[in-house]
């Protein structure tokens, strides 16, 4: 079994003896020797086991060594080194051989330790070579693994700086809540009557979601949803229209007493027909005012017409002043 750990050494010569010699030669020096004796077979070793180095006779049986050369540095390795023997000293010849880039082109009569320091030198160089490749592959990979780990760690420190951003906007708008609502509920305690509760819910609605329109409406001694004021900018509605707007408005609050939200231009036929021409663009929000469960007493109705529609967190701030409205009025009964 061939040792592949000793360096590989292809020698070509389609002379049987100069082979023999060859091969001779290089064994002596702990070396692989690989012999072939036409171009073709040189090839085909090659192909099937890299050598380290290629020693070949110029002009071969069925092509050149030059030819050889530039076969196996296409299909087996582009660097393989290679020594040229030649027993033809013109210029021409040497010059073509030169372009190859042999190691050493070297003359009959051979120099057989000439070549032997040549092949050794050459494999020294070579397996030194191999040794910085290897390093500076090595290299390259740990560099990629260090790249996609930082990549990996950045994107990392992105994402949670990103929900860290998120959390502390989510937790200072829900404090900046926590404050709007104290304060209307410090308000509420300052309340004289339902018109003090109501002004203080108009103003708190327009200072945190805008210009509005609305009605408060509250029970009877029938039980009955009875419009108790009205409100908006630069004036409230005419109380026919505000009636008229919010008959059906408490029908859906009676069926489902939570905060409501709709836009009334998608079902005009829920509304009076003297009305429905204003219905169009126009969106309201219902306020239930259920002090305790199972128990409304009153209800606030807001409405925008063909301005921005109400939002989301305009509903979750209706939701969250119902209960202490519903309290200040019930107080005030």
């Amino acid at each position: 079994m061939a040792d592949d750990t000793k360096p590989r050494v292809l020698v070509v010569d389609d002379e049987p003896d100069m082979l023999e010699l060859l091969q001779d030669a290089l064994s002596d020096e702990g070396f692989l020797i690989e012999t072939a004796g036409s171009g073709n077979d040189a090839i085909k070793l090659a192909k099937a086991n890299s050598p380290d180095i290629v020693v070949t006779d110029l002009m071969l049986g069925d092509c050149t060594g030059l030819d050889v050369i530039d076969s196996l540095r296409t299909n087996v390795a582009s660097d393989i080194p290679a020594i040229v023997i030649t027993g033809m000293g013109d210029p021409e010849t040497l010059t073509e051989a030169s372009r190859y880039r042999p190691v050493e082109l070297m003359t009959k009569p051979l120099d057989l330790d000439r070549l032997r320091l040549v092949v050794a030198e050459e494999l020294v160089r070579r397996a030194g070579y191999e040794r910085e490749k290897s390093r500076h592959k090595k290299l390259r990979r740990l560099a990629r693994e260090i790249n996609i780990q930082r990549k990996t760690i950045q994107s990392r420190l992105d994402s949670t700086c990103a929900d860290l951003t998120v959390a502390y906007r989510t937790l200072s708008a829900q404090m900046a809540n926590q404050q709007v609502l104290l304060g209307y509920q410090r308000e509420l305690i300052g309340a004289k009557n339902d018109d003090d509760v109501f002004r203080s819910l108009f103003r708190l609605i327009v200072h945190r979601t805008g210009g509005v329109f609305g009605m408060a409406l509250v029970c009877d001694s029938e039980a009955e949803l009875q419009i108790a004021g009205r409100f908006g900018v630069p004036h409230p509605d005419e109380v026919t229209f505000c009636r008229e707007l919010s008959k059906p408005l408490i029908d859906m609050v009676l069926a489902e007493p939570q905060c409501t939200l709709i836009d009334t231009g998608e079902t005009p036929e829920l509304f009076s027909e003297s009305i429905r021409k204003f219905l169009p663009g126009l969106s309201a929000l219902m306020i239930p005012l259920i002090p305790t469960q199972g128990e409304l007493i009153g209800l606030v109705i807001l409405y925008r017409k063909g301005e921005q529609p109400f939002t989301d967190a305009d509903m979750e701030l209706a939701e969250a002043i119902a209960q202490p409205t519903a309290i200040a009025v019930r107080r005030n009964d």
